[in-house]
């Protein structure tokens, strides 16, 4: 990456930059996948009220758009088609929110682009209790697109600020907000000189894990160290393992053209080691860890998935899935039971098809064709 640091610093603009960074859509020219995050949908849903008292299982958070905002809900995944609406939160047209669930199931943040224009947003950082529908904004001036990580304990959320005063130049701040009443706001990071610095999650010992987009690559960072560099380009879809100690992500690979190859490494390996593919080169989007198994899964095209084995999401469900087709792995429900997907028809990330979201279990699928979005799961 022959750029350097001093032409980032002069000629970035961060509002439009870290969009696409977030979905990583402009460098990796998969332009149909990157663009269905931003559909739009309509579907029946219950009140609002009804998942306070909804029976024990696990449930899926979705959105969708109605165009002036996102329509948040939740559907059982014991009952297919069962669907209640939570809440809806406003935003530009044209900029869906990105989001994920507490570890408690209670509450979801999203990052909700509510402010500027079209070329330059402004977003805030809001919380939902799924319980009530309430909504609260408890940070402004929060980088578009990214998605924000919940401490283990439910209580405090981190997400990257843009420059004071949403300017084009100055450090990026890595901050923790806590949703309580007072909204208190503790300083993680400074970056400067980088494309974006992305939050991924905490390791056992509460230290969290960030990621540094710069002139160099991909930089993995743990608290206020510099691990090492896991790529020398960009990556995407980083999900640590639920132990903290294991990081699964894609790298693009541009040699010979844009390829996508499956990533993973454990943290205690110290910092300086590069990060090692799994046993085969294999062509994969999208990153889900299974609690029960403790592995990760990725979503591989489907010649690659014949070749490899049972990578893709695709495994769970044998009985249901057809030959054409392919999945992009979003999350696993905390028993491991149920995998939320992004299922596409092509044949090839170039030639993708249509999506739909689906959940999917050892029982079969079930399309949700009305939602673009999933930000986590919720166990009663």
């Amino acid at each position: 990456m022959a750029v350097s640091t001093r032409s980032f610093s002069r000629q970035r603009d961060y509002s439009r930059l870290f969009i696409a960074l977030a979905v990583l859509a402009a460098v990796m020219a998969v332009t149909p996948i990157a663009a269905a995050v931003l559909g739009y949908g309509t579907t029946a849903v219950t009140p609002k009220t009804a998942f306070a008292t909804a029976p024990r299982g696990d449930y899926a958070v979705f959105g969708r758009s109605d165009g002036q905002g996102d329509v948040i809900s939740v559907a059982w995944a014991g009952s297919p088609g069962a669907v209640t609406e939570i809440a809806r939160v406003p935003h530009l047209p044209g900029f869906a929110s990105t989001g994920a669930v507490s570890p408690d199931g209670k509450q979801i943040a999203l990052v909700s682009v509510d402010g500027g224009s079209p070329s330059h947003p402004v977003a805030s950082l809001n919380v939902v209790d799924l319980e009530t529908g309430l909504v609260r904004s408890v940070a402004r001036n929060i980088v578009p697109g990214q998605v924000p990580v919940w401490s283990r304990d439910s209580s405090s959320i981190v997400v990257s600020r843009m420059p004071a005063g949403n300017e084009a130049r100055g450090p990026i701040h890595l901050v923790e907000v806590s949703t309580g009443g007072e909204h208190l706001e503790t300083l993680l990071a400074a970056v400067d000189g980088v494309l974006g610095i992305f939050p991924v999650g905490y390791t056992s010992n509460a230290r969290i894990v960030s990621i540094v987009v710069d002139a160099r690559g991909s930089v993995l960072r743990i608290g206020d160290f510099e691990w090492g560099l896991i790529s020398d380009g960009i990556t995407r879809d980083w999900k640590l393992s639920p132990d903290g100690a294991e990081l699964a992500f894609i790298e693009t690979v541009t040699s010979g053209g844009v390829q996508y190859r499956a990533r993973a490494i454990r943290l205690a390996d110290g910092p300086g080691v590069s990060a090692q593919a799994l046993s085969a080169e294999v062509s994969a989007l999208g990153t889900a860890w299974n609690p029960a198994t403790k592995a990760a899964t990725f979503g591989v095209e489907p010649a690659a998935a014949k070749e490899y084995g049972s990578v893709g999401a695709q495994s769970l469900s044998s009985a249901t899935s057809s030959d054409s087709g392919f999945d992009v792995p979003l999350g696993y429900s905390a028993d491991g039971e149920n995998l939320a997907v992004t299922r596409w028809s092509g044949q090839s990330f170039q030639a993708p098809g249509q999506p739909v979201l689906q959940i999917v279990s050892a029982a079969g699928r079930t399309n949700y064709e009305s939602f673009t979005r999933f930000y986590g799961w919720s166990a009663r």
